[in-house]
């Protein structure tokens, strides 16, 4: 099998991930946004009509501009309809009322929409029915904001976890090491138990030696020529290296930190592929 060079580009948000520190200054800032988003919406709660405030005047003028519905009166007060609470029919009603004409407005004054609208006859925007659709829609807003936390969470958790299994395989390396310096090769084992289901990652074969790397439930393992002779537990897949010496030869197979799995003969890359789970 001919030897291969790798040519990898990485994405913007893999070149973020890379670095720790990046995580988790990304992972403070969703943290912060999501509570905004969260705590934003707690001004849009529905109120009793006793702490609403009121307003009457005379109508100057319903402006319909973007996602903006403002009442304006002759007097010069100016107070907002919330979008998501105006419905087309009191859209066309308040267009089509004359200039002049006496409007009862409640006010929410966490927020300062109306939620009410009266005439003297008639009633064109219900309380409970306007505070129904703000809340509800907003509703949308405070998942969107948990969801957000808790992204900002796990991105905190990865990191740590991550650091972690980074140490621990640091310290597996050198234990490794250590024995080596004491036998010419890497004793296997066991065989390859192929009866249980298990994913190939990547294989790849160089002179008389199949190799191959796969998991088998929570084990990623190196198998060469049906043995395998280095493995590596964990639920979660961090970046890791299993290797061994076979012959004189070091082979290795292993997930980089850029999510691709690799096979390497005598330090020269032979395979790799790029991991979408």
């Amino acid at each position: 099998m001919k030897k291969k060079t790798s040519s990898r580009k990485l994405s913007l948000v893999e070149r973020i991930t890379q670095s720790k520190l990046s995580v988790i200054v990304i992972a403070i800032i969703s943290i912060i946004l999501g509570i905004v988003f969260i705590a934003s919406q707690s001004f849009n709660k529905p109120i009793s009509r006793s702490e609403a405030v009121p307003y009457s005047g005379e109508l100057e003028e319903y402006e319909v501009w973007g996602n903006y519905r403002t009442i304006h009166f002759k007097d010069g007060s100016s107070y907002e309809v919330y979008t998501h609470a105006e419905r087309q029919d009191f859209q066309n009603t308040m267009k089509s009322l004359p200039k002049g004409t006496k409007l009862y407005l409640l006010i929410n004054p966490n927020n300062n929409y109306v939620i009410e609208v009266k005439t003297e006859t008639e009633e064109l925007l219900n309380f409970e029915a306007s505070q129904e659709a703000i809340d509800s829609y907003d509703n949308g807003y405070i998942a969107i904001g948990i969801v957000v936390c808790t992204c900002g969470v796990l991105l905190i958790l990865w990191a740590i976890f991550s650091s972690k299994a980074e140490r621990k395989e640091t310290a597996r390396h050198a234990e490794k090491t250590k024995k080596r310096v004491k036998q010419k090769d890497d004793p296997a084992i066991r065989h390859a138990d192929y009866s249980v289901k298990g994913k190939i990652l990547l294989a790849a074969t160089i002179e008389e030696y199949k190799i191959s790397y796969r998991r088998v439930k929570s084990v990623n393992e190196l198998i060469v020529n049906g043995v395998v002779y280095d493995e590596k537990k964990g639920i979660i897949e961090f970046a890791h290296n299993l290797s061994a010496v076979i012959d004189g030869h070091t082979i290795e197979a292993g997930l980089d930190k850029d999510s691709y799995s690799y096979i390497r003969f005598d330090g020269e890359l032979i395979a790799d592929k790029k991991r979408i789970i």
